[in-house]
């Protein structure tokens, strides 16, 4: 009995050890690779310089809706756009964090797109990108346990392409970029479709989930620990689409509560209902939710910006 459990005792500390060196090894030759649900080149250029005075995290909303060459020129601001599509707020807690482990600089203000499914768990997953954050920052390691088992599906889905793209490496030039569609910003294009609507929200409801809230609220305080402004943002959606949320308000009342108990955070509402909304905004939307003219957008949401926080980041 004895010699069976040290040979147990043996296996499993080899293969622990394995295990770590694989872990080193995908860690060294890890990278954000080109993909379609976001800009990489950007995460690469973020992480390596860390010298952001903003940095923008979100799902496929922000993507949509932001211009990088646009916020820096209104805002004489260095700016990262590090949001990943259909990834939840957990994804925007995991790359916040990981910056600030990382940057040179703290970055001034903190853009973080928020929305009616913000803490739901249908419309928006732990994205494959979390295992790539893993492996690019150990420290984000003390989470494996709150992620787990989802964590584990895409560490070893970014640990595989580690080796297999350092041998084949993937296509050049994949980026959100290819989504958008040419601009006709006084012409409305889409339709509201309630069929799929209600595949995702059947009772039009989207609901709170405890751990996506609790990471919204981490990314408050990881805010008002190191003294960055917070911005918070819902971009323009459609009308129809908005007025089928049952429970818009009670999301919507999180960000404003968040708002007026924080003097660092600050919350831009132009959807439906919101003191920003403009019916026009509809011309420039792609679909129910995304926007597709996201020039004419970052124009206007960088003067918000600037009278939002004037009094903080431009002294």
């Amino acid at each position: 009995m004895k010699k069976f459990i040290r040979k147990t005792i043996v296996f499993i500390s080899i293969l622990f050890l394995f295990l770590v060196l694989l872990i080193l090894v995908a860690s060294k030759l890890n990278q954000f690779y080109p993909f379609e649900g976001y800009y990489n080149k950007e995460f690469k250029e973020a992480f390596k310089k860390g010298n952001s005075d903003v940095v923008a995290i979100g799902n496929s909303k922000l993507l949509s809706a932001l211009d990088k060459n646009i916020l820096e020129d209104k805002l004489d601001l260095q700016t990262s756009i590090l949001g990943y599509s259909s990834s939840n707020i957990s994804i925007s807690r995991l790359t916040l964090e990981s910056y600030l482990n990382k940057c040179k600089v703290k970055p001034k203000a903190i853009i973080l797109e928020v929305s009616w499914f913000t803490f739901n768990t249908e419309r928006t997953t732990l994205h494959s990108i979390s295992g790539y954050l893993f492996l690019n920052d150990f420290k984000l390691w003390q989470y494996f346990f709150r992620y787990y088992p989802k964590i584990t599906q895409n560490l070893k889905e970014a640990i595989i392409n580690s080796f297999i793209y350092k041998i084949k490496p993937p296509e050049q030039g994949l980026s959100y970029a290819s989504r958008f569609k040419d601009e006709t910003p006084f012409t409305k294009n889409y339709e509201f479709d309630l069929e799929s609507f209600e595949s995702i929200f059947p009772n039009h409801i989207a609901g709170i989930d405890s751990v996506l809230l609790d990471d919204f609220y981490s990314i408050v305080e990881m805010c008002k620990q190191e003294q960055i402004a917070l911005i918070l943002f819902s971009a323009p959606e459609d009308e129809e689409y908005s007025k089928k949320q049952n429970d818009s308000e009670e999301i919507s009342s999180i960000f404003l509560e968040t708002a007026q108990n924080n003097s660092n955070v600050f919350f831009l509402d132009y959807t439906y209902g919101g003191n920003l909304w403009n019916k026009d905004y509809e011309n420039w939307l792609l679909n129910s939710h995304h926007i597709n003219e996201k020039e004419l957008f970052t124009e206007l949401f960088s003067e918000n910006f600037k009278e939002r926080t004037g009094n903080i980041l431009y002294k």
